[in-house]
C-alpha cells in the first residue's frame, strides 16, 4: 500500500524479501533507509535444488544501490537473537529495536513496549529482544563481546611454597574439616 519511492524505512527481517523488486520499488535514496537482517534464510527452492545459490552479496548490493551505503545497515539479527534469547523468533523485535535506536522509528520506546505488552504474546521475550536490538545498534562490539566472550586463561598468582601450603590448608579445611587439612599438612 506504500506508493513507489515513498518508504522512509525498509525494515527487512528477511534478506530475500527485502532485496526483492516489490520492496526495492518502495525506496527512494533521498528519503529511505534500510535495516536488514543479513541472515541467509533458505527458501523452498533449496529443498528442491541442492545446487541453488543464495546470492547474498548481490542482494545486499541491490539494497545499498537503492538507498545508499551510509543509510543501509545489515545485522545478523537471527544469529544474535538466538544466541542472546535462545529463540530465532525474537529476531523481528530485535530488528525493530535496532531501527528504533538509529532514530528510524517515529514512536517512543514506551509506546513500542506498551504495544508489546498489549499484544500479550511472549511479552518478556519480545521486550528483551527490542532492548537487545537497541543495545546492538548503540554498541555492537559490546554485544558481540557479551555473546562471544573470549576465554582468557587465568594466571594463578605466583606463590611461595609456604603460601601454597597455607592456601591448600584453608581450602581443605573449608572443603571438609580441620582434621582433613591436618592430614594434608602431616603428609606434606
Amino acid at each position: 500500500r506504500i506508493a513507489a519511492g515513498e518508504a522512509h524505512l525498509l525494515l527487512g527481517c528477511d534478506l530475500l524479501v527485502a532485496a526483492g523488486p516489490d520492496a526495492i520499488a518502495k525506496l527512494d535514496s533521498a528519503i529511505s533507509h534500510a535495516v536488514v537482517n543479513s541472515q541467509q534464510t533458505p527458501t523452498a527452492e533449496f529443498t528442491r535444488n541442492p545446487d541453488a545459490v543464495f546470492p547474498v552479496e548481490a542482494m545486499k548490493q541491490t539494497i545499498i544501490d537503492a538507498v545508499g551505503a551510509d543509510k543501509t545497515h545489515f545485522v545478523e539479527a537471527t544469529s544474535l537473537a538466538t544466541r542472546l534469547m535462545g529463540d530465532s523468533i525474537a529476531s523481528n523485535l530485535f530488528m525493530l529495536g535496532y531501527a528504533y535506536q538509529l532514530g528510524l522509528i517515529p514512536l517512543t520506546s514506551k509506546a513500542i513496549e506498551k504495544a508489546i505488552e498489549l499484544n500479550g504474546v511472549s511479552v518478556s521475550l519480545n521486550q528483551q529482544a527490542f532492548l537487545w536490538g537497541r543495545r546492538t545498534a548503540h554498541d555492537p562490539v559490546a554485544v558481540e563481546a557479551f555473546v562471544n566472550p573470549k576465554q582468557q586463561p587465568v594466571e594463578p598468582p605466583q606463590l611461595t611454597l609456604e603460601q601454597r601450603i597455607q592456601s591448600n590448608l584453608a581450602t581443605l579445611s573449608e572443603y571438609q574439616n580441620q582434621a582433613y587439612a591436618d592430614r594434608y599438612l602431616k603428609l606434606v
